[in-house]
């Protein structure tokens, strides 16, 4: 049964390293890696059981080790040594011995530990592993025939020294093996980050510094599961939005960026649009979805519609039947509320129910829809038989699918335009009066299914409103209520300022996953990960647990019915052999960019089989949005390295130095990365969006118009002109280089700086540097708090103002206040009407502009440019 060897990562791709080699004092050992004292020294503290490592090949084992106190693992599932059936609980030892590290530190240990042979079914994921539940941990086995097929590199990260990165294709590993920026993981990802956008987000930076601005979202997840969870749960942070929908940041100037946004990478980060942080990605593939659904559709395409109800100002409300995806919730008790739902019809089936309209709906006058709208509750499908057979109950609804841009509202069927609301809102916090009925009616039921302990429930209850729409569900196929409301598709987005754009924004959904660690990982865990992320590309159906109860993993391509691909590859890194079946592993069949919706100014290239949209030099963006970077706040930013320089400490990770011996001087131009793993790498060099690669000599080469302008097919007469070299051929329909000499000149900012030609009557400030938050409020571009000037332009006196508002009588700046009057303040204001409020109002915002109503430049028909407006 045991192997001699568990840990063995030469095998495939010399001259790769071995993490063996990696460690310092981890040594290998013949079932179970002998674990370092810098690891070990947070687990005493923890109180934590875990496998370590937590992923093994069949044939070979693995270590527990326990800080809680336990002293015997018993579960029917383990055995130890070479039992290949259950003797009995394993005992652990804090003697020294039987792989314990070190003796009496409160650590208790056994090696050799691995699944019973007779309870080992790879069909549990997919064919190559298997997962069976534990409440304290996570152990999977893989199927020992993958072992030397998944290649990997151990690659440079300077911006993170001290840490080790490990990339496969599909899977990128950050080992904090000195416990140099997450000492307490993993109980705590403090004192760093792992999703704000800043040099503390340590993984990212990490993941950035390699591959570069190429992917929409990141999923950061620990590498190993434990009762303590360093991430609990699952959850996104948006960091920025180049779309006139906004997200739920609908107000914001395009591409807003936090401050320290600049310090993760030093390089312009404009195509990454938020992080996922789930705490476990193997079980909870339904969190997965949802939080990437989360990005993709934003949080507030129904709040601005009354009849489409808000709910918890976050998700789709379950009282609704405008979406039934995984960022629905069930249908609460239609007096108790959340977290009591209504029950399935199969009392196996803990997921609840979705409501839908029944066919007497369409017959209803709006004014008659109590009396006349009837509803069914549906089972939510809980494995993959019922999940086929009615995909609509758990998959992205038409709706849900034209929001997130993975389809075009008329593309949305006929008989999927209309949503009913009914009852009362119980997504949106009402529910029993006190906490009586919970305690005796459902908190015990509640707690069997992880809800939230009694005295929360109570405690949520105690001040909650009632639900005041009665409901009689005494026929579950003909449920009627109180309150029935109806709306379409059209009201929603007339509601929301117009249709979507861009409307297909998201048919390729790039998501990289970043596993934190504070230990190497073993080739196990790296095949798992690199498998599983391979399998949500290309799996198209639900795939069913071996245990009971355990949700079916529903892969990205099936929970978007097919409209969007879940792209996790890792450009450069080999994908050996296994992944002859993956598509990202190739490049695309025939010109991948035909018909792609690129955006204006962009170039589209084939980046490992699927279209890859950059915003050519001169323009910033993502691709499907590309504009100048006067219109958004990329240019009134501070660099990374003035941040690190100046007094922004906060923006970059602790014991961090990389500052110290790298500025953005010494980085590759925008997308960054290295090469040959960033997006535009040539031979050894990283090229700027847009050049020519030359192959033979590794040399980047200015783009020429012929390449730019015709080489693209597909474009439209706004995507040829915006790129600033090239011609429109109305006869032809096609896009031609508009100089003889072939060159290709950068688009041209058609922006006019606003200048002062007079002390006694101008605003002070450059206009672009202003931003106008309301009719009271003027505020400067890049205010970072109290004596803060990191950034910061000056005046026309040469004068850096630290937080900084304009107010109409008064304005504020370090947050001391002064008169415009006052000859001692900072300003030193001239002319008779000093009130600089005032003045740049009128210079700045004409008309009453509102600067989160400007949108990209669009280019009109006598080939001049002018502003956009911001829609849905």
């Amino acid at each position: 049964m045991r192997s001699t060897v568990i840990v063995t990562l030469l095998v495939c791709c010399t001259p790769q390293l071995s993490l063996g080699n990696l460690f310092t004092d981890q040594v290998q050992s013949g079932c179970g890696d002998s674990l370092s004292e810098t690891y070990l020294s947070k687990i005493r503290e923890a109180n934590i059981n875990l496998f370590a490592p937590s992923s093994y090949f069949r044939g070979s084992a693995t270590k527990f080790i326990s800080s809680s106190g336990t002293t015997q693992l018993d579960t029917k599932k383990l055995c130890v040594d070479n039992a290949t059936s259950y003797t009995g609980p394993i005992q652990l030892y804090d003697d020294g011995t039987h792989g314990d590290d070190v003796a009496n530190d409160g650590v208790y240990t056994r090696d050799c530990v691995h699944y019973c042979e007779d309870k080992v079914d790879l069909s549990d994921f997919f064919g190559y592993a298997m997962l069976l539940g534990f409440v304290y941990s996570r152990l999977i086995v893989v199927d020992e025939s993958l072992e030397g097929t998944v290649p990997y590199k151990v690659l440079n990260t300077p911006l993170t020294p001290g840490a080790t990165a490990i990339a496969s294709s599909h899977a990128f590993f950050f080992a904090d093996v000195d416990r140099k920026y997450y000492p307490n993981f993993p109980t705590s990802m403090s004192p760093n980050a792992s999703a704000r956008p800043s040099g503390k987000s340590v993984g990212i930076s990490a993941l950035l510094s390699v591959f570069g601005d190429a992917f929409d979202y990141l999923t950061v997840t620990p590498l190993e599961k434990d009762h303590v969870e360093a991430i609990g749960g699952a959850g996104i942070y948006k960091w920025q939005h180049w779309d006139r929908r906004g997200g739920p940041m609908i107000n914001n100037r395009i591409g807003d960026i936090e401050e320290c946004f600049m310090a993760v990478s030093g390089v312009p980060t404009y195509r990454l649009t938020g992080i996922v942080t789930n705490g476990d990605v193997v079980e909870d593939t339904g969190g997965e979805n949802h939080e990437l659904v989360h990005g993709v559709s934003g949080y507030s395409y129904h709040m601005n519609l009354e009849k489409a109800r808000n709910g918890d100002n976050a998700h789709t409300p379950g009282a609704c039947t405008t979406d039934h995806s995984s960022l629905q919730a069930p249908v609460w008790d239609w007096v108790v509320g959340y977290p009591m739902m209504i029950p399935a019809s199969d009392p196996q089936n803990r997921r609840g129910v979705r409501i839908e309209p029944n066919n007497d709906c369409q017959q209803c006058d709006d004014n008659a829809l109590t009396s006349c709208c009837s509803f069914r509750y549906l089972d939510f499908p809980n494995t993959r038989d019922k999940m086929l057979a009615s995909p609509e109950l758990s998959t992205m609804s038409p709706l849900m699918l034209y929001i997130a841009g993975m389809i075009k509202a008329d593309e949305v069927p006929e008989d999927k335009r209309t949503y009913y609301c009914m009852g009362s809102n119980t997504d949106g916090g009402c529910g029993a009066d006190g906490d009586r009925k919970i305690k005796s009616m459902f908190a015990s039921k509640y707690q069997r299914d992880h809800y939230s302990p009694i005295s929360n429930i109570s405690k949520a209850a105690e001040s909650r409103p009632e639900c005041v729409y009665k409901v009689d569900a005494s026929d579950r196929s003909k449920v009627a209520s109180e309150y029935v409301s109806r709306f379409t598709l059209d009201e929603l987005i007339d509601t929301n300022g117009g249709t979507r754009f861009p409307e297909e924004r998201f048919k390729v959904v790039r998501n990289a996953a970043i596993h934190i660690s504070s230990r190497l990982p073993s080739e196990a865990e790296i095949v798992f990960y690199t498998m599983l992320w391979r399998h949500h590309e290309t799996e198209v159906e639900p795939w069913d647990r071996l245990e009971e109860g355990r949700p079916p993993v529903e892969p990205w391509y099936f929970h978007t019915g097919g409209h969007s691909v879940l792209h996790s590859r890792l450009h450069g890194i080999d994908c050996g052999e296994g992944g002859a079946d993956v598509p990202s592993c190739f490049s695309g069949n025939g010109d991948v960019c035909e018909g792609y919706p690129c955006g204006a100014g962009a170039v589209c290239k084939d980046l490992d089989g699927r279209p890859f949209c950059m915003c050519r030099e001169g323009l910033v963006g993502d691709g499907i949005e590309c504009t100048f970077a006067s219109e958004t706040m990329y240019d009134k930013r501070p660099s990374a390295h003035e941040l690190g320089q100046g007094d922004k400490e906060h923006c970059f990770a602790e014991n961090s130095d990389w500052t110290d011996f790298v500025s953005e001087s010494s980085l590759p131009p925008y997308p960054g990365g290295q090469a040959p793993y960033s997006p535009t790498s040539c031979g050894s060099n990283v090229c700027r969006a847009g050049w020519r690669c030359d192959k033979n000599k590794g040399t980047c080469l200015k783009p020429k118009g012929s390449s730019i302008c015709e080489k693209q097919s597909g474009l439209s007469k706004g995507e040829c002109l915006a790129l600033g070299c090239c011609k429109w051929a109305g006869g032809q329909k096609k896009c031609k280089r508009r100089r003889k000499n072939n060159k290709c000149p950068l688009p041209k900012d058609p922006s006019v700086k606003k200048s002062c030609a007079d002390l006694n009557t101008c605003c002070y400030f450059d206009c672009n540097y202003l931003k106008f938050d309301n009719e009271s409020q003027i505020s400067q571009v890049g205010n970072c708090g109290s004596e803060c000037t990191t950034g910061i332009k000056p005046d026309l006196n040469g004068v850096k103002h630290p937080e900084l508002y304009l107010w109409p009588t008064i304005y504020i700046t370090n947050h001391d206040h002064y008169g415009y009057d006052n000859d001692s303040g900072p300003m030193n204001i001239q002319g008779d009407d000093k009130n600089m409020f005032n003045r740049c109002m009128a210079s700045c915002f004409t008309g009453g502009e509102d600067m989160t109503q400007k949108f990209l430049y669009k280019i009109k028909k006598n080939d001049t440019l002018s502003i956009k407006t911001c829609g849905w």
